[in-house]
């Protein structure tokens, strides 16, 4: 009987144990979340909250939902195909894109402190006479009623200014000056040194993300650039997207997802290694061309003018890739593979037919008549892949040659060659751009996650950086 009364309390104490834990972890929740109210309101509010946002707050992370006030020391991230918005006061935003963290260092009276460690942001501080200084990178800034957006990627940052103004210190010590219409760009060498410059931009270089941010903000009508003419630039994207699925259409060349097996045979067989012996091999059939009017001759030797130069034309969407890994699922053995997606890409070289007094002797047979050295076709991936994936997937296909290394620095593969066509080959500012759905991305490659029906274009640019394959002239 004794037995049974202490079995009974000893029970009863790992009850009140567990409500006594409970009722803390309750509390401690509901502290940090602030459930319980009592607290003074911030004047950073999450307005509005789109897939999955995590918040970071004291050590303990959980779901970001609307209407939730935030603080110093919050960590918010976005990730793959989610967004937030966040209330700075009755009519300022910050809105954090895709892939996007970034830390609330500091958030009182109207002085707000904030780093953005990776992926990009807009800020619409005009309407609020707000005090701020960001970070990006190693470089921080002071802005005032100001309005722009901020991109870090794996070694290189920028910040674009549509109305007022920044002065920002970087990390080499020096200062910079950004006034409206304006784009700072800070990029790193393998020594470490910082390499800046501040020069015009035009609205064909921003994003998608960006113009439709700039054009619902508060301060709208006293940016650079029109809601106008920033919607007369989604619009030629647009038509140019339906063309290249138009065309697709019409195209008898269907490359198919790679299955698992053959994903990781070619893994153990491919390397990164930019060392010449360990270089992709090259196709030495002669003069073919597949069904779909890819040219996929190739000559026996190694080109050696395709040399990896990361900084050249990294800011303006060239072929360099890296940084971000894709976050779409993968299905594992005995479960249903996730449903495939397609995408389309063509690959163009045809401004070297209207430069070809610049080209390389020796080249012009790696030319086609018509410029076009893989029409519009359609190409099956999987969630989390990149538009590097699909590239050299489709050359493997159709058998272009493709060459690429390894660049540290930005812990990405740059493409030094497509056919035989190598950076440097038409001139002093030649080399392989990419655009998706019109737009030129100033990452790499394999930092673009694709999702379905995008288009895929690598053109070859001779003058301008780009300027004359439709990129922004900076």
């Amino acid at each position: 009987m004794e037995t049974k009364k202490k079995k009974n309390l000893l029970n009863f104490l790992m009850v009140l144990v567990i409500l006594v834990m409970a009722f803390c972890g309750v509390m401690a929740a509901g502290s940090l979340k602030g459930w319980f109210g009592g607290e003074e309101k911030s004047f950073l509010i999450t307005e509005k909250v789109t897939g999955v946002v995590n918040i970071e707050r004291k050590g303990v992370g959980y779901s970001l939902k609307r209407d939730q006030s935030l603080k110093a020391g919050d960590i918010l991230e976005a990730r793959q195909g989610s967004s937030a918005e966040v209330a700075v006061g009755a009519e300022g935003v910050l809105a954090l894109n895709e892939n996007t963290e970034a830390e609330i260092t500091s958030c009182e009276d109207n002085s707000l402190e904030f780093h953005v460690l990776n992926g990009e942001i807009f800020a619409d501080f005009a309407p609020e006479h707000v005090n701020v200084k960001l970070s990006f990178g190693d470089n921080t800034a002071q802005a005032e009623e100001a309005v722009l957006s901020v991109s870090v990627q794996t070694g290189s940052c920028s910040v674009n200014v549509y109305a007022g103004k920044l002065d920002v210190l970087v990390q080499d010590g020096s200062e910079e000056h950004v006034e409206a219409g304006q784009i700072l760009t800070v990029s790193t060498d393998a020594y470490e040194k910082a390499h800046v410059s501040v020069e015009e931009f035009q609205p064909e270089s921003m994003n998608e993300f960006m113009i439709l941010q700039a054009q619902k903000c508060t301060s709208k009508n006293e940016l650079m650039f029109s809601a106008a003419r920033l919607q007369s630039v989604l619009d030629d994207r647009e038509a140019e997207k339906q063309s290249a699925l138009e065309e697709s259409l019409n195209s008898s060349l269907h490359v198919p997802a790679e299955s698992k097996e053959d994903r990781l045979e070619s893994e153990d067989l491919t390397t990164t290694d930019t060392s010449d012996e360990n270089r992709p091999e090259e196709n030495t059939e002669d003069g073919e061309k597949d069904e779909s009017g890819a040219d996929v001759s190739s000559s026996g030797g190694q080109e050696g003018s395709g040399n990896a130069q990361s900084g050249g034309q990294e800011g303006s969407g060239n072929a360099q890739s890296g940084g971000q890994e894709g976050t779409g699922d993968s299905s594992s053995d005995g479960q249903a593979e996730a449903a495939l997606k397609t995408c389309t890409i063509t690959i163009r070289c045809d401004t070297i037919l209207d430069n070809l007094e610049n080209l390389t002797a020796g080249k012009e047979a790696y030319v086609p008549a018509n410029g076009c050295i893989l029409s519009t076709s359609t190409v099956e991936f999987e969630d989390g892949e990149t538009v590097f994936d699909v590239l050299e997937r489709v050359c493997s296909y159709a058998g272009i040659q493709l060459e690429y290394s390894w660049t540290p620095m930005y812990n990405s593969y740059y493409i030094e060659g497509i056919n035989h066509l190598y950076e440097f080959d038409c001139g002093n500012e030649s080399g392989w751009m990419y655009k998706v759905n019109g737009w030129f991305p100033n990452y790499g490659c394999s930092s673009y996650t694709l999702q379905g029906g995008d288009t895929i274009v690598w053109c070859y640019t001779c003058n301008g950086l780009g300027a004359d394959v439709g990129g922004a002239a900076y």
